[in-house]
């Protein structure tokens, strides 16, 4: 029963990584503004999910190799990447699960869609657009300034 209770809170460990290696692939790999339908993100988001879970039962079963390494690495790998080491089947399986089903439903999109269908870039544009000039900020009124420093005379 004790090792059906261990087994069991051993497969929750990815938990954490999954939902949100998947929900920065489905805001950001491509993200919605580049004119994927929703129900392209919705098999993306599909395949993530199961190379996800998928993912996790590899970390699980490799923790006992990655584990001693991220200890041995110690702060090099810094907390975010500790993580990210340590469950780096679940993430990439993820990734590899949101291109391995998000791809053929974005090339029929584009096949039967996109290429019939004009519509105005869901993008604005691609071209260089340089940055307004950096500005010292106005302080409110009321605020009192500091005094010049006098140099030598």
């Amino acid at each position: 029963m004790k090792r059906t209770c261990t087994g069991l809170l051993a497969l929750l460990l990815p938990a954490c990584a999954i939902p949100n290696s998947i929900e920065s692939l489905q805001a950001e790999a491509p993200p919605p503004e580049f004119g994927r339908p929703a129900w392209v993100r919705t098999c993306a988001g599909v395949g993530a999910w199961v190379g996800g879970v998928t993912g996790g039962v590899v970390s699980i079963v490799l923790l006992p190799a990655t584990y001693p390494i991220s200890l041995l690495a110690g702060d090099a790998l810094g907390e975010q990447g500790k993580d990210e080491f340590l469950f780096f089947p679940a993430m990439s399986l993820a990734a590899v699960g949101h291109g391995f089903l998000g791809m053929p439903a974005d090339l029929i999109d584009i096949g039967v869609r996109r290429l019939w269908i004009h519509e105005t870039d869901p993008v604005n544009s691609y071209e260089w657009v340089p940055m307004p000039a950096a500005e010292k900020p106005v302080p409110p009124p009321g605020v009192a300034q500091p005094a010049a420093t006098a140099g030598p005379q």
